[in-house]
């Protein structure tokens, strides 16, 4: 049993991740360009020659802001562990059903039952506590 849930998990997480393999060649190659007249790079002595620019490349993405990362990567993990509660709690349920009254399994069952409660009010209230640091510190910076 323990071999079907992690084939079921590991092929969800490949079933999500798979469009994101490709989204890093649509971020665009546009950056911001620096002139970088007779200036040196590292330690190793080279340098550029007068007159070339550098472009750098924003990880991020155009227009893109750490904010907006950190933001996209919570909606993914919620996403992600929202499955997993789903998945859990059918796996709980089969233990209860499994059971058939003997008390070690249905304690066990009940053990999980009560993780995967926790764990899926921890995933709600992740989203929340986000917004709540956002809002502090939106309020910090502008002074009011």
């Amino acid at each position: 049993m323990r071999t079907f849930l992690t084939t079921v998990l590991l092929l969800t997480a490949f079933s999500l991740l798979a469009p994101l393999a490709g989204a890093q060649n649509s971020l665009g190659s546009t950056g911001n360009t620096i002139d970088t007249t007779g200036s040196s790079l590292g330690q190793t002595g080279n340098t550029i020659p007068s007159g070339t620019s550098v472009t750098l490349i924003n990880p991020l993405g155009t227009g893109a802001t750490l904010n907006s990362l950190l933001t996209s990567i919570l909606e993914f993990v919620v996403r992600i562990g929202s499955i997993v509660v789903v998945l859990m709690l059918v796996f709980v349920g089969y233990k209860f059903v499994v059971a058939q009254g003997k008390e070690a399994d249905i304690r066990e069952a009940r053990t999980m039952l009560l993780w995967t409660i926790v764990g899926a009010l921890i995933l709600l209230g992740a989203e929340a506590i986000a917004k709540g640091i956002e809002a502090t510190v939106q309020a910090l910076s502008t002074g009011g």
